[in-house]
């Protein structure tokens, strides 16, 4: 039996929403997710779990803020993610805990994904793209190569923050990837 969070709906869900439309709109905006919102925030998701579920609710959360810096943290030290996405849902994590921080995490690169697609073929960049990617891949499949990186162009970077927020509200209102992985006979995990 999951761990009871209280994100689902009332107040709590609206608490949820508002700090990730501040997180998305301080990322298109300006850039980045600044830490006085970040760090209010996980503090007060971890209030709200230890207040509907207790003591075990915010070691969930706390184990959700490992998980989400475990998911994503790679990313930011490679170059590909801001350290302010990392921090957002490592509070996200604070929020639902480790199944919903896995959740957030993955809907929101499948998301961010969907996003990036029409934005480098508006900008006529996707060519480009796929090819730093076949470069990247092969070298990591093909012993003989040596590891390329994939070198980032800052200008063509893409506030990450708003699939997070995206993934995060509709994932503790409705939980998408649970109807996709019933689908494929896998039993969601929330």
């Amino acid at each position: 039996m999951p761990i009871e969070h209280g994100i689902q709906q009332g107040w709590p869900f609206a608490a949820l929403a508002a700090g990730c439309a501040a997180a998305a709109g301080l990322d298109l905006l300006r850039g980045r997710i600044p830490n006085a919102l970040v760090v209010p925030f996980f503090a007060a998701g971890l209030a709200v779990s230890a207040l509907h579920g207790g003591w075990a609710a915010v070691g969930d959360g706390l184990l959700g803020a490992g998980l989400g810096l475990v998911l994503y943290g790679w990313m930011f030290g490679l170059g590909f993610m801001g350290g302010g996405d990392v921090k957002f849902l490592m509070a996200l994590g604070g929020w639902g805990g480790w199944a919903y921080a896995s959740e957030v995490a993955l809907f929101a690169i499948l998301l961010g994904g969907a996003l990036a697609v029409p934005l480098l073929l508006f900008k006529g960049k996707f060519a480009a793209f796929v090819g730093k990617l076949r470069r990247f891949l092969l070298s990591v499949f093909v012993r003989e190569l040596e590891l390329e990186l994939p070198k980032l162009d800052r200008t063509q970077t893409m506030p990450y923050g708003v699939p997070i927020a995206v993934a995060a509200v509709w994932s503790a209102g409705w939980h998408p990837l649970g109807g996709i992985l019933a689908e494929f006979g896998v039993r969601p995990w929330f």
